[in-house]
């Protein structure tokens, strides 16, 4: 089995869900740097690290806030060995010309390691409270799209120029080229027919929210079919919140708690800040579409180490190459999931060399 497996960064504080149930919410460097060795260890494919200024992902506001997701990665790389990073980038907060620079330099830290994920943005508050002019949802992606021109432009030829809407570049160069050739893997997030277009034009990856097979197989099929028109191809990635345990029993009564003790008011809140959202989002309608981030739970890796397994495999099946997983203690969960769910999966996989002295059991419902 070839699907990729990758996991949330924890640099935003407040842990994935909106429930009052015990999670980790630590996004302190330490903890970061931990997860991001263990991961690099035992041979998870890569980590997102996501983007905020103000607010959290998961759960409501915190007072410990959030870690820049770029300079995060340069050091995290700077300390692992195989993981990858892909950082998450808000286009209206850097310019395309300092990410050019700043990606660059990151992808030799990491002898190519460092990925961009481009976020449209659809958190209206939190640009205007920075003075950055709102723009409606067509011109954000429009501005999305000239932003990756220029990435890719900077990253690829000797001399660019590009002159649009938003951007204008005279000739110019960034030296030293990315490490990867041609340029890093560009990832994109999004459900609305602009997201999608710009995937199929310009992404290389495209990131979807957590959903039931059928909705995963449309956004595939036309997706694939918009890059197809452009003689391109993309690849695609899809969220999921894991509850993997050893009994169908078990898992479905961290889930049920999780539930029970969802924090009615940050998903109101969420529900409020996301509203200049288009697709994302869209056919979410339950507490438990809204407890897990970007809708993690809908993807429905909620079960025994063989149903998640299996449930792995119908995503493979479908046309995912890449597992977005998230956790609520990512510390503990990451190598439960090695350990217990690839090896249901892949033909072979490193063993974590974590014996039970060295990790504890997964905390459930305290």
């Amino acid at each position: 089995m070839s699907i990729q497996v990758a996991l949330w960064g924890s640099n935003i504080a407040g842990g994935f869900l909106r429930s009052a149930i015990e999670q980790d919410r630590d996004a302190s460097y330490a903890y970061n740097l931990k997860l991001a060795q263990l991961a690099d260890r035992l041979g998870y494919d890569a980590m997102l690290l996501p983007v905020r200024y103000i607010g959290g992902i998961g759960g409501g506001d915190s007072a410990t806030g959030q870690l820049d997701p770029v300079t995060t990665a340069a050091a995290l790389a700077a300390s692992t060995e195989r993981i990858r990073f892909i950082s998450a980038v808000l286009p209206g907060f850097i310019p395309p010309v300092t990410l050019a620079k700043m990606g660059a330099t990151i992808d030799h830290i990491s002898s190519g390691r460092w990925h961009v994920n481009l976020v449209t943005g659809w958190f209206q508050e939190e640009q205007e409270m920075f003075g950055l002019p709102w723009i409606a949802h067509e011109e954000r992606y429009a501005r999305s799209e000239e932003y990756l021109e220029i990435l890719k432009g900077l990253w690829q030829q000797e001399t660019f120029s590009f002159e649009g809407r938003y951007y204008s570049i005279k000739e110019g160069r960034i030296r030293p080229f990315p490490y990867q050739r041609p340029y890093p893997a560009i990832f994109q997030g999004g459900n609305s027919q602009a997201a999608r277009s710009m995937a199929g034009r310009l992404s290389d990856w495209y990131f979807m929210n957590g959903a039931p097979l059928d909705e995963i197989k449309e956004q595939i099929r036309e997706v694939s079919g918009i890059a197809s028109s452009h003689g391109r191809t993309v690849r695609f990635a899809v969220n999921a919140f894991v509850v993997a345990r050893e009994t169908e029993q078990e898992a479905r009564a961290e889930y049920d708690r999780i539930l029970e003790l969802a924090d009615r008011a940050a998903i109101r809140q969420f529900q409020e800040r996301a509203k200049g959202a288009k697709g994302m989002w869209g056919n979410a309608s339950s507490v438990s579409d809204f407890v897990a981030n970007n809708e993690g739970f809908r993807t429905g890796l909620i079960g025994s180490y063989d149903q998640v397994a299996r449930k792995i495999k119908e995503l493979e099946s479908a046309g995912v190459q890449m597992l977005l997983t998230a956790y609520r203690f990512p510390l503990q969960e990451t190598v439960h999931f090695h350990d217990h769910v690839l090896p249901l999966i892949r033909d072979s996989r490193p063993a974590s060399g974590l014996d039970a002295s060295s990790t504890a059991s997964i905390p459930t419902n305290r």
